[in-house]
C-alpha cells in the first residue's frame, strides 16, 4: 500500500470534510478552484463561513504525521481550519476543527512557510468534534 499524491489526498480531504459537514446538517460546499484563502464554505446560523482544509495521511499510525503545512499569509483569513488525519489503509479520516485563533496558536512560522503541529492541534481540539461551529 502506498500513499496518495498530495493533490489526491488534499482533494479527498476536502470532499470528506464537505460530506462530514453535510452529514451533520450543515450546508457545506466546495469553493471554486483557486478561491483565495479557503477550500470550503459552510453555512452556520445563516452566515457563510470559510474553512481551510489540510490533509495528511499515514500508513500505520497517526504519529507518522509530523506537520500540517499552512501558509498563514495566504490562508490565515479563513474562519476555521480542518486538519485531517487520513488512515490510508481504511480511508478513515479523523477531523480536527479549529477556529482561526486556535489554528494560529498551533502555528509555527518559518522563513518561506509554516506548520501547525499535530500534537498541539490534537490538544486543542478533540477528533471529530465540530462544536466550534456552534460557538461562532
Amino acid at each position: 500500500m502506498t500513499k496518495l499524491s498530495s493533490l489526491q489526498s488534499g482533494t479527498l480531504g476536502e470532499l470528506l470534510a464537505v460530506a462530514k459537514l453535510n452529514s451533520l446538517g450543515y450546508a457545506a460546499y466546495m469553493s471554486p478552484e483557486g478561491a483565495p484563502g479557503h477550500d470550503i464554505m459552510v453555512v452556520v446560523s445563516g452566515h457563510a463561513k470559510s474553512i481551510e482544509v489540510k490533509t495528511r495521511q499515514f500508513l500505520k499510525r497517526p504519529s507518522e504525521i509530523t506537520r500540517w503545512p499552512v501558509n498563514m499569509d495566504a490562508k490565515g483569513g479563513a474562519d476555521f481550519f480542518i486538519f485531517i488525519e487520513l488512515d490510508i489503509r481504511s480511508m478513515s479520516p479523523k477531523f480536527y476543527l479549529l477556529t482561526n485563533l486556535q489554528a494560529r496558536e498551533t502555528f509555527k512560522d518559518y522563513v518561506g512557510g509554516g506548520n501547525c503541529a499535530p500534537p498541539h492541534v490534537r490538544r486543542v481540539a478533540a477528533a471529530n468534534d465540530f462544536s466550534a461551529l456552534i460557538g461562532d
